[in-house]
């Protein structure tokens, strides 16, 4: 997470990017990955979160709603099994936010419209 921000910050890129990430669980490094996600919420990316089949997901699970961000920049769903979603319900989970983020990242200047 910090090196996708630190690319972004040091190389100036207006293209939004949509980075999935997929944990098991044993998430503990919560302050960290906060203060990553605030400083995130100012470059042109969405981070989509998913849980899959573990337990522990801890701050991965209160992104969606942590206060303090210039946007809501990431979403959290849980799987328990990946077999048991369909395909389509599995591409709807993982795009259900981006569209929103991006208009409102357009808005507020934080993605340049081509």
């Amino acid at each position: 997470m910090e090196a996708v921000t630190q690319f972004y910050k040091n190389d100036g890129l207006n293209i939004p990017v949509y980075i999935l990430f997929i944990s098991d669980g044993g998430v503990r490094y919560t302050r960290g990955i906060s203060k990553i996600m605030t400083e995130a919420a100012k470059l042109p990316i969405f981070w989509q979160f998913v849980g899959l089949g573990g337990r522990g997901y801890g701050i991965l699970k209160k992104l969606d709603d942590m206060a303090g961000r210039a946007i809501d920049n990431c979403d959290f769903f849980e799987l328990d099994g990946l077999d048991d979603i369909s395909e389509e319900a599995l591409y709807e989970n993982m795009l259900e936010e981006f569209p929103m983020w991006l208009k409102e990242a357009k808005q507020l200047g934080i993605v340049i419209p081509l």
